[in-house]
Formats: C-alpha cells, sequence, structure tokens
C-alpha cells in the first residue's frame, strides 16, 4: 500500500471522526435558551458557593493564627486513625487524587448521551455541600493537624490556598473525591465493563481518603464528615430533580436531548413509549391530553389519522367487570407490565396503593418515588 492510499485512509478517517464529534454535539448537547439560563443559574450557583466557601476558610485560617498566638504553641487533637497511619509528608499526592478522580470523571460526562442533565445535577449536588462547609469551616476552629500548613493572613475576599491553616471541618478534598464516585455510580453503563470503572473508582475514592489522613491534610472526622454528607447531597438532588423536572416535564432538552422518553440509543421504543406516559407526555414534549388528542385525530378522515385515534384513545371497557381490557400498553398508577420471567406473554398487574402487590400478595416493580429516584444509580430492570 503506497503512502498516498495511506494518507487518503488517514483523512477519510479523520474526517468521519469529526462527523462522528459534530453529530454528537447536535445531538445531545445542543441547548436552547431556557437551558442555557439554567445552566448559568446552576454555574452561578455552584460558583459563589465555592467563593465564600473560600472566604469563611480564609476566616477560619486567621482565627487558627490567633488561638495559636495566644497559646504560643501549637497542637494537635487525639484521633484514632493517626495511630494506625503513619504521618507523609507528600501533600501533592492529595492533589494528584484529585485529578485522578476528576479526569476520567470529566470523561464520562463528555461521552454520556444525557451529558447535560450529569453537569446540571453534579453541579446543584456540589453547590449543596459547599453551601454546608460554608456553614461548617468557621463555627468550630481546631487546631491544624499539619505541622507545615500555611496561614492565610490576606484579605479573606480575595486570598485563595489550597493548604490553608484552620480549613479543617470539613474535608475538600475528599467531598470531590466523593463527588465524582457518586457520578461514576448514577451514570456509568450499568455493564460488566461500566461496574469495574465505578469500583476502580471507589477504590481509588477510598485510597484518596487514606492519603488525606496521612498527609495530615485533615482530621478522621472531616473525612467521614465528607463522605457521610456528599452522598447526602448527592440523593437530595436526585430526590428534587425527579419530583420537579423530571415528573414536571421540565428542561426537556437536558433531561431528553434525542427523543422524549429516550436515555439511551439503546432503550426500546415500548420504552421510551412507557416513560412518555407515565410523565404525561407527547413525543414532541407537551402534556398529553387524551381527550383533545382524540378530538383531533376524529377531525380527519385519512386512514393515519383513524390509526392515531385508535392509539390515543381509552381502552376498552368490559360492562361486565367495568376494568379495562389489557391492550399492551402501561397506564400510570394503574397498571403495569411485567415480565414475569417465563416463555409467556408478560402478564398485566393492576396496583394497589396501599400494599404495593396486586391484591394476592404478588409483588412487582413499584413505581414509588425512590424507585424512580435510584434508577439510574442501581439500574431497575424496565425502567
Amino acid at each position: 500500500m503506497g503512502r498516498l492510499q495511506i494518507g487518503d485512509q488517514l483523512r477519510d478517517a479523520g474526517g468521519r471522526a469529526t462527523a462522528f464529534v459534530v453529530r454528537r454535539i447536535r445531538r445531545n448537547w445542543w441547548l436552547d435558551r431556557t437551558t442555557i439560563a439554567f445552566l448559568v443559574g446552576v454555574g452561578a450557583a455552584f460558583g459563589l458557593s465555592y467563593y465564600f466557601m473560600n472566604v469563611l476558610a480564609n476566616v477560619a485560617s486567621r482565627r487558627s493564627k490567633a488561638i495559636e498566638d495566644a497559646l504560643g504553641t501549637r497542637y494537635t487533637l487525639p484521633d484514632v486513625f493517626y495511630g494506625f497511619i503513619g504521618y507523609v509528608d507528600v501533600l501533592w499526592m492529595t492533589d494528584l487524587f484529585d485529578a485522578l478522580m476528576f479526569v476520567p470523571t470529566a470523561l464520562l460526562v463528555a461521552t454520556h448521551q444525557r451529558p447535560w442533565r450529569v453537569v446540571a445535577r453534579t453541579g446543584l449536588a456540589w453547590a449543596l455541600a459547599c453551601v454546608i462547609r460554608v456553614t461548617t469551616v468557621a463555627i468550630t476552629s481546631v487546631p491544624d493537624p499539619r505541622p507545615t500548613c500555611e496561614y492565610a493572613l490576606g484579605n479573606p475576599f480575595t486570598s485563595f490556598a489550597l493548604h490553608r491553616c484552620g480549613d479543617a471541618i470539613y474535608s475538600g478534598h475528599t467531598l470531590i473525591f466523593v463527588m465524582c464516585a457518586m457520578v461514576w455510580t448514577s451514570f456509568a453503563p450499568k455493564t460488566l465493563l461500566g461496574r469495574t470503572l465505578t469500583t476502580l473508582v471507589w477504590g481509588l475514592c477510598i485510597a484518596g481518603s487514606l492519603v488525606v489522613i496521612a498527609n495530615r491534610a485533615h482530621y478522621t472526622i472531616d473525612v467521614l464528615l465528607a463522605w457521610y454528607i456528599a452522598p447526602g447531597a448527592w440523593y437530595t438532588v436526585a430526590w428534587f430533580w425527579y419530583w420537579h423536572v423530571t415528573r414536571k416535564g421540565r428542561l426537556l432538552r437536558i433531561e431528553f436531548p434525542v427523543e422524549i422518553g429516550r436515555h439511551r440509543d439503546s432503550d426500546a421504543d415500548e420504552l421510551c413509549l412507557r416513560r412518555r406516559i407515565s410523565l404525561g407526555l407527547m413525543p414532541d414534549g407537551t402534556p398529553y391530553d387524551p381527550v383533545a388528542a382524540y378530538l383531533n385525530a376524529m377531525r380527519t378522515d385519512d386512514a393515519m389519522s383513524v390509526t392515531a385515534a385508535s392509539a390515543v384513545a381509552p381502552p376498552p371497557v368490559d360492562e361486565k367487570s367495568q376494568s379495562p381490557e389489557p391492550d399492551g400498553l402501561v397506564y400510570p398508577h394503574e397498571a403495569f407490565l411485567v415480565d414475569t420471567g417465563s416463555a409467556s406473554p408478560p402478564q398485566q398487574l393492576v396496583r394497589d396503593d396501599r400494599t404495593g402487590t396486586n391484591g394476592n400478595g404478588n409483588g412487582y416493580e413499584c413505581d414509588s418515588a425512590i424507585d424512580r429516584v435510584f434508577e439510574e444509580d442501581f439500574g431497575h430492570r424496565g425502567r
């Protein structure tokens, strides 16, 4: 094969790669004005919370210096883990683990099929965690455990430092570790490769937390608080997002960038239909109005309109039982199609809101808030 042919193949490959990237940006990253304004608001909330967290950390550093001057010495509080983990003066490793966690997470977001949703949820959860840290970092001052820390004595509103004295409760570096791990838990592919990478990320998260303790950048309680607060902030935002964004059909360009009801390209059309019916949305994102859709279909005489009318019409009712006949569709708060795992067709179960069963005590996939919120985190079948 000559050099000319190799050059042509390389140019063709580059052209295909460029076309793929452009197509991906147009399908998954393109935004309208509403979503742009929302994301700007998320960025502003995160930026302000991070800024005021830095301001309060500077205040805590100045107070730490005043306490040391008053006592005439610097001492360290007793810490159980300090007895098991020796002091290692390699502070750069703490920042290295920040990069080891952040870079793979950024790649996951860039390749996700709903990237702005990941960005928005992560930004809101991180901002909430930063607001909590604003309320804790300067309230109670503790002696800094690292003997080589530096005091931030400049203007608290303009000074910035990563490893200052007094910046203790709680660990901001561990917050980064756990928040990145939560992104992988919720948004990594539910495949063997995705779960393996998620496990590795959690391993890095644990290792980074131990490095923070070994460097004496924080007390163990600071690290543990970050482990408690980060998942709490994450699932608080997940719950709020489900009930005030997903369920109300808002920010559809972020929620469903490709098609209403479609989370990923591999989703079956029936699953997308189930999601639209559950959310009460039409394929174009407008609220589902069965009466208006039925009347609109009846106004036309062509065959497609007749077919559409039959598709949106209410299910036929058996006059004897006064219950809807099974029609293969899933109607919210009435019935669910559940795969029985056998060769027989899926059976339709009627929901009993009081017991979460079909009336005979047999469990099924519950359409509860918790089930929906944790859909992406634990990959519930059929959701």
